[in-house]
């Protein structure tokens, strides 16, 4: 029971969080809106002729889809800019508002002009004159009503969207009853745009007037500046999408008028309902996720896993009830919708699952301003929907439409899923990777060097390395690599390039290491452009490190200078402490945690001894503790023609205060492991028997170097892997959900290390902090 309490505490903890509260306010209002406007809708059903409402259903999705598409998409842009603009709110808004109204106006009176080719029943119910009218004067009322939730939720307001909403559904189903009694014609359309209108002026009165000038000064000190080009490239790239988006959302009920008859298109827009309260769902989410990660798109991974995992708490039960409850859910509105569209009901309810995984990547493009996948998903995901609705429309009826709608997103959502996958085996990986590459090099631009202080002339060259967190250029003028560019936009990359930024010129400005700092690399500018961190280093002489351990006749003096070349830094840096509680928690308990979250259950008990085992063995010891490489692999060496160690590379994982002998422990068997051709877990665990003699004294003399106490090698060895698994897990989302490197690298050792190792049972006091 207790447990039970804790889990319903905990979640209901994680809902008060500023995004997902405000995710689940904009939920809540949908869902309030949708209950309402169901009711609006079967009380239309009941008081009209099927006919009747058809034609004004369409009439209604025909002013959404004009409306959200002459507007530029200004609600995902306000609801991007506005959070981080300070004082330019307001004024943003403003000019956002007049140029959606201005826009909206004139595609209504556009759409009423042409309804004489694209909807000729619209034209016989209004007239030609009065239809023109009614479009361009509803399109703009609507458009400020679809800009004011976005402007509302981008300043912290979301909780007053469901009462905003709720309003207007009460407004709308009063204005119908009124508009049945006195027989005005085309009442459905006129009671809701009437209601829109009545809710839009006090509801922008007082954003204009209260929120926007309150929200500018209280974020006037984190504001970025805003440009017309940044506005208009974000525009650019989520128009098009969303521009595919609403000819899908809105358009289809027009398509099924024109291909299936009035009645089809009543039965449809009831189905479509209960889809757009599902597909809200999502779009709620993802709409505070942008507004809370706008001025942080580093965060947005986390951010954007977490919308998947609450938006699908939301979405599947009642999309399952929706399915199950299909012919008792339209006999609501009358026998027709009931026969005419259980089945689509059906498929429609389904396709909400899959789509809270599209919506979620196109809210995280919107953050990270990836303009691929911000143009790539909503259109897809339009093309083939209505494509296959055309298809099939002849063959199916309405239930063609929720096959599409269906087919459409589970096709998306598998591309998304797999590019997001956090391990993909094999040339699929790599694949997939180069993808990731090549569209982060074209989000940073060519401008990138300018913009990092790079001298003129200098272009990037051609592709180094890199992989799914970050990518590696070589730069330098034309046909010459004299640096090399780094650019990371996830959360892990970044994290690591500002780690290697700061250490590297911590260990440049130590002047105890004047005559060691050749070896490492120089940075010579950082600069983020795109969401991404960037970072330029001085390029370095010197070949492949494991290229040097695989010939012969290098071996021998890559592995001695190798050694010789980090354990230079630790005399240097390296200073003798008593192992504490501070230090086993750093260097043994919280690592053991980390690759704990990645066993089986049945083996958690077994890190804990190792994590045990190892406090006993450490506890009280006095070792050398100063800067460490942290990731000492051969990978990370540059060679000399003659095999000695040119360079050491890449400085994500350095730290000042590492327990530094372990850089050497860790290098040691990596490279026993790399000349045999065995995995590294392989290697570690039949040293744990017994490490071989020469590379036995090799650990032993480098403490003696430093003095204090001497460790057992078959500690050491396992410290270093400790330490190389535990960096693994935690940087890359790739390692930590490779089950055949966990299974060959974490698992065996964690099998198999604590009776190998032996020695000395722990003290009591181990084993108490090893289980908590």
């Amino acid at each position: 029971m207790a447990v039970a309490v804790a889990r319903v505490k905990g979640l209901l903890t994680g809902w008060r969080a500023p995004q997902h509260r405000d995710g689940l306010a904009l939920v809540m209002s949908s869902g309030l809106s949708s209950a309402v406007g169901l009711l609006y809708w079967v009380l239309a059903a009941q008081m009209f002729p099927a006919d009747v409402v058809g034609v004004n259903a369409v009439a209604l999705s025909s002013l959404m889809l004009v409306g959200g598409v002459a507007h530029l998409n200004m609600s995902h842009a306000l609801l991007r800019f506005v959070p981080v603009a300070g004082t330019n709110a307001r004024r943003l808004v403003v000019l956002g508002y007049l140029v959606a109204i201005a826009l909206s106006g004139l595609a209504g009176a556009g759409f009423g002009a042409g309804a004489i080719w694209w909807a000729p029943e619209l034209v016989d119910v209004a007239g030609y004159g009065t239809l023109i009218a009614f479009f361009a004067l509803s399109c703009p009322v609507w458009t400020l009503f679809t800009l004011q939730d976005y402007v509302l939720t981008a300043v912290g307001r979301a909780v007053a969207v469901p009462i905003e909403n709720l309003v207007f559904a009460v407004l709308k189903i009063g204005l119908l009853v009124s508009v049945a009694l006195a027989a005005v014609p085309g009442g459905i359309a006129v009671s809701w745009v009437v209601a829109t209108a009545l809710i839009v002026l006090p509801i922008n009165l007082w954003l204009l007037v209260r929120l926007l000038p309150a929200h500018g000064t209280k974020t006037a000190d984190r504001a970025v500046p805003i440009t017309a080009g940044a506005v208009s490239r974000f525009i650019g790239a989520d128009y098009v999408g969303a521009l595919f988006w609403q000819a899908a959302m809105m358009g289809l009920p027009v398509l099924v008028l024109n291909r299936l008859g009035a009645e089809a298109a009543a039965a449809y827009n009831m189905v479509w309902q209960f889809g757009v309260a599902l597909y809200m769902v999502p779009s709620g989410m993802g709409q505070s996720m942008i507004a809370h990660s706008a001025a942080d798109p580093a965060s947005v991974d986390k951010a954007r896993r977490e919308t998947v995992r609450r938006g699908l708490m939301l979405v599947v039960p009642v999309a399952l009830v929706l399915a199950i409850g299909a012919p008792l859910v339209l006999a609501l509105f009358g026998p027709h919708y009931a026969a005419t569209g259980t089945a689509a009901l059906a498929l429609v309810a389904l396709s909400a699952i899959p789509n809270v995984i599209t919506a979620a990547a196109t809210s995280t493009a919107r953050v990270r301003q990836r303009r691929g996948v911000q143009f790539g998903v909503p259109t897809s995901l339009s093309v083939l929907t209505i494509g296959l609705a055309w298809i099939l429309m002849p063959h199916l009826g309405v239930l063609a439409v929720g096959l599409a709608w269906l087919l459409a997103q589970c096709a998306v959502a598998a591309v998304v899923l797999l590019m997001n996958a956090p391990w993909i085996p094999g040339p699929v990986g790599r694949w997939i990777d180069g993808i990731r590459s090549s569209a982060l090099l074209r989000r940073i631009g060519d401008d990138v060097l300018t913009r990092i202080g790079a001298p003129s002339g200098w272009a990037l060259g051609s592709r180094m390395g890199g992989g799914s967190e970050t990518v590696v250029v070589a730069v330098g003028p034309a046909g010459e690599h004299r640096a090399i560019l780094k650019a990371a936009d996830t959360e892990y990359g970044q994290q690591d390039l500002r780690q290697q930024t700061a250490a590297l010129s911590a260990l440049h400005a130590d002047p105890r290491l004047a005559h060691w700092t050749p070896l490492i690399p120089r940075v010579l500018g950082t600069a983020e452009i795109g969401g991404a961190y960037c970072v330029t280093e001085s390029l370095l002489p010197g070949g492949s490190g494991p290229d040097a351990l695989d010939d012969p006749a290098r071996r021998g003096a890559f592995l001695s200078s190798g050694v010789s070349a980090i354990s230079e830094l630790h005399r240097r840096t390296a200073t003798l402490r008593r192992v504490g509680d501070t230090e086993l928690d750093e260097w043994v308990h919280r690592p053991v945690v980390a690759i704990s979250a990645t066993l089986p259950a049945a083996l958690r008990a077994e890190a804990r001894q190792l994590a045990a085992l190892l406090d006993a063995r450490l506890r009280d010891q006095v070792v050398g503790v100063g800067w460490t490489h942290g990731d000492y692999l051969p990978v990370n060496l540059l060679a000399a023609p003659n095999g000695r160690v040119s360079a050491i590379v890449d400085w994500c994982t350095a730290r000042p205060d590492g327990m530094s002998v372990v850089d050497v422990a860790t290098f040691v068997p990596m490279a026993e492991a790399m000349t045999r051709g065995e995995e590294f877990g392989t290697v570690v665990l039949r040293w744990l028997a017994g490490v071989p003699r020469a590379e036995a004294e090799v650990l032993v003399g480098c403490q003696s170097a430093l003095g204090g106490s001497i460790l057992a090698p078959e500690v050491l060895v396992l410290l270093g892997w400790l330490g190389h698994v535990e960096s693994c897990v935690t940087r890359s989302q790739q390692m930590a959900a490779n089950p055949v490197w966990n299974r060959r690298n974490v698992r065996v050792v964690v099998q198999g290390a604590a009776g190998l190792l032996g020695a000395q049972a722990p003290r009591p006091e181990a084993v108490t902090r090893a289980a908590r």
